[in-house]
Formats: structure tokens, C-alpha cells, sequence
């Protein structure tokens, strides 16, 4: 499975606007609209692990639209969650494979409250772009997911709602809308991106006080 996936990825970069063709090497730190900022640790064709500025950690799925799939919170007393399926190559979509959606119930264990599970449904909403600069511009996948339970009347509810945008360039989700199941809704973007040769403490700092006050 992970064969044909690194094939089919090869044949998508091929089509890929050759403006930036670099993905994000580890050291390097992403900066967000809404003034977060993580690094990236360590990457392979499975998962990356980043790391944000309180020094909690995030091991993502190579799925874009995939929850989680380790959280650590480092502290006096570890915190944190797991979250899997039995096999990811069956939750894929475009253009990780032909489907346009899929659903699945995700495992969540808890390192202090135990196990849950949550269900989940996602579809493959067709491409778009987005500007990352002025003079850059990233072509990206558009995925759509809701997290579902079933009330006692056994009828489905919504809990939350994802829009993501995923650029397969720089193997990254650039862009994500969150609503929760009030309605309220929370947009982040990926405003700068700095290499490991360029992501120091200051400036990083400065990056982010011209984002948050701008």
C-alpha cells in the first residue's frame, strides 16, 4: 500500500506548479494567522511530528483530513491521547486513491480518561489554490469532514465540521475552517514559513508580532 502511495505522489508532483517544489524540511517552523507557531521535528511518508510553542507535540497522519494521531502535553504529570484505525490505507481519498469519501470510526485512547471512539466522514471536495505570498502561489486538494454522533433516537448529530486545503507541494494543511456544532466558526491560515537556517527566537517573535498585530 505504501508503495503505490509514494508512486501515485511522485505522478502528482509532476504537475505541480514548479514555483516552490521544496517540502518543508525538519527545523523549519510554520507560522499561523491566528499567531501559533510549530516546528517540525521529524517527517517520513507516514507521519510528522511537530511541536508548538508551549513544547506540546503532534504526530500527524500523511492523511491531510486525518485527526491526530498522537498528542503529548509535557509537563509535571503527562498528558496526551493516541487516535487510530485498524488499517489507514482503507480511510484514503484522492489523491491518495480513487475514492471521493470515506467513513470511519476512530479510536481514541486517553492516557488519563480511557478509551472513546468517535466517528468520522470525509469527502474529497476537489482543488483549489492558495496564496501563501504575493509571489507564491500553491495549488491544494479540498477536503471536507464532519464528526457524527448518534443520540438516543439513534439519529446522527453533528459535533464538528473541518474545511481543509492541503498543499501536496509542501505536504502541508495551509489552510482550515472549523465549525462547531453551534455554528461558531474558526479559520486559521499558514501565514509564514521559515526555513531552519532562518528560524530563530527573534525572528520568529517579530514574525509573529507583525501577523497578530497587523
Amino acid at each position: 500500500m505504501r508503495q503505490k502511495h509514494i508512486a501515485k505522489m511522485a505522478a502528482l508532483l509532476i504537475f505541480v506548479p514548479a514555483i516552490s517544489m521544496a517540502e518543508i524540511k525538519p527545523g523549519s517552523v510554520v507560522i499561523y494567522s491566528d499567531g501559533d507557531v510549530e516546528k517540525l521535528l521529524v517527517t517520513n511518508k507516514e507521519w510528522s511530528l511537530w511541536e508548538d510553542q508551549r513544547k506540546r507535540q503532534y504526530k500527524r497522519s500523511y492523511l491531510p483530513y486525518f485527526p491526530v494521531l498522537e498528542y503529548r502535553r509535557f509537563g509535571e504529570q503527562l498528558s496526551g491521547y493516541d487516535q487510530f484505525v485498524p488499517d489507514l490505507g482503507k480511510v484514503e481519498l484522492r489523491p491518495f486513491s480513487d475514492r471521493e469519501s470515506v467513513r470511519f470510526d476512530l479510536t481514541r485512547k486517553d492516557l488519563q480518561s480511557g478509551i472513546k471512539k468517535r466517528s468520522w466522514r470525509c469527502s474529497y471536495a476537489g482543488s483549489g489554490n492558495f496564496s501563501l505570498s504575493k509571489m507564491q502561489q500553491l495549488s491544494t486538494y479540498e477536503y471536507s469532514c464532519l464528526r457524527v454522533v448518534v443520540n438516543k433516537r439513534y439519529i446522527e448529530q453533528i459535533r464538528e465540521q473541518l474545511l481543509l486545503s492541503w498543499s501536496p507541494e509542501l505536504r502541508l494543511v495551509v489552510k482550515q475552517i472549523k465549525i462547531d456544532r453551534y455554528g461558531k466558526e474558526r479559520q486559521i491560515e499558514v501565514e509564514r514559513i521559515l526555513p531552519p537556517e532562518r528560524a530563530t527566537a527573534k525572528r520568529i517573535s517579530r514574525t509573529v508580532y507583525r501577523i497578530t498585530s497587523g
